[in-house]
């Protein structure tokens, strides 16, 4: 490494002597040797110096992009391509590189709970080794969904929309796993593009977790949802502020509510875990509705127009009576 500072120094030399040719010769020759020792964040920010130093220089540009590449390939684990194949062949080698990189790695030993039913997961799990229990929680009773296996995938429920998990993962031995967390996921929608689409293409293809509650004859929620219209006020209780929103009611429970919002997805993004306070008053002919309730928002839904689907769990149920009024009023 003291050869490769001194070389940089001497880039830095033959640039203040003017000898630009040099100087692009020497960088190209310690982006080489630095991606060939596996220290590609260095091998990267010294080829950006080529468009600092000479930025016609193409040739070597592109060649030094090449040869980080091929390094960075050469370099991915052999056993984890392997077991992860089926996701890789449909991608391409930048994009193949990007993923791998953007990963993180963890081991969970065995008992060790990854994600709890209805908490907020932002993390994605591929499993390089080891074996995954999904299961659900009711009445008190944790009931088995699956058990997953290398080269399987658990958080794809959660990963790719803002709601909180349906189930609970907790490793069933020693499980070796690689993290996508959701800032790699925004960084990949905006460089990436086309890798964040595979990826979410690739696990829209794989059995969701509420195929397994219905194959269980599990029903996530516990009392049934009726359709309620009319306008509600909200005001979010994790905010400073005091502003109030009006929203559109859908359906309701004894259990929780959904209506739709309209705001930017900046705002939607903050609002998953947030509590709120909802007024709701309607006159019937036969019975009136009137909510002064407290919940926590589950699930963020987007879409059309900067509209929201939100779903949101009553911090304590509402009475049955009022249910039985909403069924009345019309």
């Amino acid at each position: 490494m003291e050869n490769f500072s001194s070389q940089e120094k001497l880039v830095d030399t033959y640039l203040k002597e003017n000898k630009k040719e040099q100087a692009v010769e020497l960088l190209f020759d310690l982006i080489t040797q630095y991606a060939e020792a596996r220290h590609f964040d260095k091998a990267e920010s010294l080829r950006e110096r080529f468009f600092e130093i000479d930025s016609m220089a193409l040739d070597e540009i592109v060649k030094s992009a090449d040869i980080i590449e091929n390094a960075k390939m050469s370099a991915m684990d052999p056993a984890h391509t392997e077991t992860w194949s089926h996701l890789y062949k449909k991608l391409t080698k930048e994009e193949s590189v990007a993923l791998y990189y953007g990963m993180q790695s963890a081991v969970y030993e065995a008992e060790q709970i990854i994600f709890r039913q209805g908490e907020i997961n932002a993390s994605l799990y591929l499993i390089n080794a080891g074996r995954v229990k999904l299961f659900y929680h009711k009445d008190n009773h944790a009931i088995l969904l699956n058990t997953l296996g290398p080269g399987e995938l658990v958080g794809g429920d959660t990963f790719f929309t803002h709601s909180t998990c349906t189930a609970s993962a907790m490793a069933d031995s020693k499980v070796k796993l690689n993290i996508i967390t959701k800032t790699v996921l925004q960084k990949w929608q905006a460089d990436e593009p086309n890798l964040a689409n595979k990826l979410q293409d690739y696990c829209s293809g794989l059995k969701p977790i509420k195929d397994l509650l219905q194959k269980k004859e599990l029903e996530r929620r516990a009392h049934p949802r009726h359709n309620i219209s009319g306008s509600a006020a909200i005001k979010i209780l994790d905010n400073k502020g005091s502003k109030v929103y009006k929203v559109d009611l859908s359906d309701i429970s004894v259990s929780g509510v959904s209506f739709i919002m309209n705001m930017s997805q900046t705002a939607a993004d903050a609002l998953l875990g947030c509590r709120l306070n909802l007024k709701f008053r309607q006159r019937g002919a036969f019975s009136e509705i009137s909510i002064d309730h407290e919940g926590l928002i589950v699930g963020v839904h987007g879409q059309l127009f900067n509209e929201y689907y939100i779903n949101v769990k009553w911090e304590e149920p509402l009475d049955e009576g009022l249910i039985d009024r909403v069924k009345t009023v019309g």
